[in-house]
């Protein structure tokens, strides 16, 4: 896709780990975050209901507050740094990235002109990577090439 679509969306159950992370160390944290909920399925039995996101709240020149998380089919409690909670439901404007993260500024580029045409944001947007399966545990060494990637870039809008 290398335009945008409008949707409305229900409310998605999701566990996920939200932490400060020097930008630096974010691709090392991610990394560790799709591990930990990894494990926290598995001891649980849980299947995600989807691939993993990534949710950015902030992003400043030197740090970013990232949440990386996994949508499940129902709430469930969290435990530890693993925390239940929710993507929220709505309108929302979503475009399709096919390809490495060196060229997401483009897919981010498509979606504020998509916001701009139907609504304003209403909080943070999300990448969803599907070429992520945490019914496995995370590999990267398992992952298609970047070139191959897919990433669906996700704005709530009012």
């Amino acid at each position: 896709m290398t335009g945008i679509e409008v949707e409305q969306r229900e409310p998605q159950p999701v566990v996920s780990v939200r932490q400060s992370v020097a930008i630096a160390e974010l691709t090392q944290a991610q990394g560790a975050s799709l591990h930990e909920l990894w494990s926290f399925l598995r001891e649980r039995g849980i299947k995600p209901a989807g691939p993993p996101f990534v949710r950015y709240h902030t992003f400043g020149d030197d740090e970013t507050d990232v949440e990386v998380g996994v949508p499940v089919v129902e709430a469930v409690a969290g435990r530890g740094r693993v925390a239940a909670g929710e993507l929220p439901g709505g309108r929302v404007v979503v475009t399709i990235h096919e390809g490495g993260h060196d060229r997401l500024a483009e897919a981010y580029a498509r979606l504020q002109e998509g916001v701009a045409a139907h609504g304003s944001p209403a909080g943070p947007a999300w990448e969803v990577y599907e070429w992520i399966d945490l019914t496995t545990q995370p590999d990267v060494s398992a992952w298609p090439a970047p070139a191959d990637w897919r990433t669906q870039l996700i704005q709530p809008i009012s």
